[in-house]
């Protein structure tokens, strides 16, 4: 199967054309850099925007090994996003429960007057 012909989105300056291997193992690289920078931080709002930003990558290269007859690790990227997926929920929740009880704390009235 040939690869279809990708588009340029440079306009001017350098031009560097890419194959879709290319593509996908940069698309790789970057999943398995965001995956250690998630594991590494320690505030729950990172954790939950790396997750988010990872599961944007997840999703693109899904859809480029689709387009380019490589099926085979698409069990593998539907396992991870999943796993993203529960991981950014309970953060979310987690985040909103913090949020809910800094709020609640702040709004108790002042006795002493």
């Amino acid at each position: 199967m040939t690869e279809p012909e990708v588009q340029s989105i440079y306009k001017g300056g350098l031009v560097t054309q890419r194959t879709a291997q290319e593509l996908i193992q940069t698309e790789w690289k970057i999943i398995d850099t965001l995956q250690k920078l998630a594991e590494k931080t320690r505030y729950e709002k990172q954790k939950a925007f790396y997750y988010q930003t990872l599961a944007s990558h997840i999703r693109t290269l899904s859809m480029l090994l689709k387009l380019h007859g490589q099926p085979d690790q698409t069990q593998d990227l539907a396992k991870l996003l999943s796993q993203i997926q529960t991981q950014a929920k309970t953060l979310a929740k987690r985040l909103k429960n913090n949020a809910r009880s800094i709020n609640q704390t702040r709004r108790k009235p002042n006795t002493l007057r």
